[in-house]
């Protein structure tokens, strides 16, 4: 009995979405939003990065988070998505899982 729970514990967790901390669904689209702005602002992926540094975090995994992010709205995704489009994207995303 203890490992058939052990199993089924052990699969939800796989099938879980990505690990987000202390943040929301919510406010990885905000951030998504906020780092658009700052490129069309012109701010360089770097100048972005550094920003993240200046940051607190309460757990390790929201600074990888927003990283990610950070390389998609400067990457090639971004090249189509507006400050609005981009929290829409991010959010969604991160509500199904993905």
């Amino acid at each position: 009995l203890l490992l058939l729970g052990l199993i089924v514990c052990s699969t939800a967790a796989l099938a879980a979405p990505y690990p987000l901390g202390t943040m929301t669904c919510a406010d990885i689209g905000k951030f998504a939003s906020e780092a658009m702005g700052w490129r069309s602002q012109g701010r360089s992926r770097e100048q972005a990065l550094a920003e993240l540094d200046k940051r607190t975090y309460n757990d390790p995994v929201e600074k990888k988070n927003l990283t990610t992010i950070v390389g998609l709205v400067f990457g090639s995704y971004g090249d189509n998505w507006s400050v609005e489009s981009a929290g829409t994207v991010m959010r969604t995303d991160c509500e199904t899982g993905r």
